[in-house]
């Protein structure tokens, strides 16, 4: 597979158009010097979706897009000469013969481009944009209007928005089209080059976590984790950074190699950003965290950045179980947990009276300690300023309900610029976890152990599928 080659096509379709300038849809530039004819030319252009072949070349494990992912009912056609759009042409579902799919051929009713319009053997451009009209799409830095989900909103069932591929490989202006006598006649229209497509917006899945206990590595911190904990179960995940904001056309450097689709001025970055799930200290943003079930697949616009806290990331939610002798006498009932100096503790008394670690709590006696963070009912009190200061000021975990937390920044493998974080359009990024060896966090953004490295917790390895596939194999740490 050829590195940057990061895109698969959106469905296995060929569309054949033919184009009216008499259309209320059609709308044109005259070129300078046209001659004025009476007639049409007749065009057909191919559109070709996802498929095994894709734009990935080495792929070795295509998979290709859902039909909800993969259908176009509805698009814009352009044509241009240079950067100058001389044609533009709204299709809608009643110009399609046979509407494209995943698996059928799509073909439009007739429909012509005036002669008025175009020049005899001169080559001209093709672009399509599915599901979506825009009038000049390859006007300077073109973006889609900003999204408040994350771009999101572009990833509707049978509605996905498509554009000419454009990477080192294969650059947007690939399809031409040049026009002749003979295509005067409906029978022998102008043939445009196939169109390639990819969708504008990335997926991440909901991950496969197959693990049920932690491992000891010589990695690990956690001095005394076998005496509290009996295993692990996945609980929940979140996606944090989705990109509001996207342009029309891929944009990459003059070489090809560094993608350029940074964030965009003036407009709200990021939809969940990493603030929004809390601090070092206090938990936030849990209303985010959903199941495989509820929320298997999230759709999002690509996003490159220089920043790991700018980075598209999942946090995973994983909970503990306490050994019975763990749960005997614990200050809450309902699994919570402590960890303070690499050791944990189901009790406060207990963390008092082991020699192995100072005292954080001066002359208050344990029960002191667990009345100030413990509830009328008992229970663990809510997230806010008092539980905050308590880890702060003691510089201790306090894990709710047994509940421990890991983030992962979310990266392409095909795509390597160090110092970059990158999530690519029309890729697929999923994610398996397939080892734990050590305790995550008691808050999604809490510090690690030496508060240096923001992913302390997590060992990843990632592999790509046209869409395309990224799967991620992870240990959480």
């Amino acid at each position: 597979m050829k590195k940057l080659n990061l895109f698969a096509m959106s469905m296995l379709a060929i569309a054949a158009f033919t184009f009216n300038s008499c259309s209320t849809d059609d709308t044109m530039s005259p070129t300078t010097g046209q001659e004025t004819v009476d007639g049409f030319y007749n065009m057909t252009i191919q559109v070709k979706g996802s498929a095994g072949d894709a734009t990935r070349t080495t792929q070795s494990d295509p998979e290709n897009g859902t039909v909800e992912e993969s259908t176009i009912t509805s698009g814009t056609i352009y044509i241009y000469q240079g950067t100058e759009r001389i044609f533009k042409k709204n299709v809608t579902a009643s110009d399609w013969k046979t509407a494209p799919t995943q698996t059928t051929v799509g073909e439009t009713k007739p429909i012509k481009v005036s002669v008025t319009k175009v020049k005899e053997n001169t080559p001209y451009t093709v672009y399509f944009l599915a599901n979506a009209e825009l009038d000049y799409p390859l006007a300077a830095n073109a973006a889609f209007e900003g999204s408040t989900v994350g771009g999101a909103n572009y990833a509707g069932n049978n509605h996905f928005v498509m554009f000419n591929q454009n990477d080192e490989n294969k650059q947007a202006a690939h399809s031409t089209v040049k026009f002749t006598a003979d295509n005067k006649n409906e029978a022998t229209p102008a043939i445009a080059t196939q169109i390639s497509l990819d969708r504008v917006v990335a997926r991440v899945d909901a991950p496969t976590v197959d693990v049920n206990k932690i491992e000891r590595k010589p990695e690990t911190t956690t001095k005394n984790f076998e005496d509290y904990l009996e295993g692990v179960v996945y609980d929940t995940y979140a996606l944090s950074n989705l990109n509001n904001n996207s342009y029309v056309v891929q944009n990459w450097n003059t070489t090809g190699k560094w993608t350029l689709n940074a964030l965009i001025a003036g407009t709200t970055p990021y939809y969940k950003p990493t603030t929004e799930y809390g601090t070092k200290y206090q938990a936030a943003g849990l209303e985010n965290f959903t199941t495989n079930a509820r929320t298997p697949k999230n759709y999002m616009f690509e996003n490159t950045t220089t920043e790991k806290d700018d980075a598209t990331s999942i946090y995973f939610c994983i909970k503990a179980t306490l050994t019975e002798s763990a749960k005997a006498n614990a200050d809450f009932a309902d699994g919570t947990f402590y960890r303070y100096d690499g050791k944990l503790y189901t009790r406060i008394a207990d963390l008092m009276a082991d020699e192995e670690v100072s005292n954080p709590f001066g002359e208050l006696t344990a029960a002191e300690v667990v009345n100030n963070i413990k509830d009328a009912n008992g229970n663990l009190i809510e997230e806010g300023e008092k539980l905050t200061n308590f880890r702060k000021a003691n510089n201790i975990e306090v894990y709710r309900a047994g509940k421990m937390y890991y983030c992962y920044t979310i990266t392409d493998n095909y795509y390597v610029r160090e110092g970059y974080y990158s999530i690519l359009r029309n890729s697929i990024y999923r994610l398996n976890v397939d080892g734990i060896y050590d305790l995550g966090k008691d808050v999604p953004n809490g510090p690690t152990p030496d508060d240096i490295q923001p992913n302390y917790y997590m060992n990843v390895t990632v592999a790509i599928n046209p869409w395309v596939l990224n799967s991620t194999n992870i240990q959480l740490k």
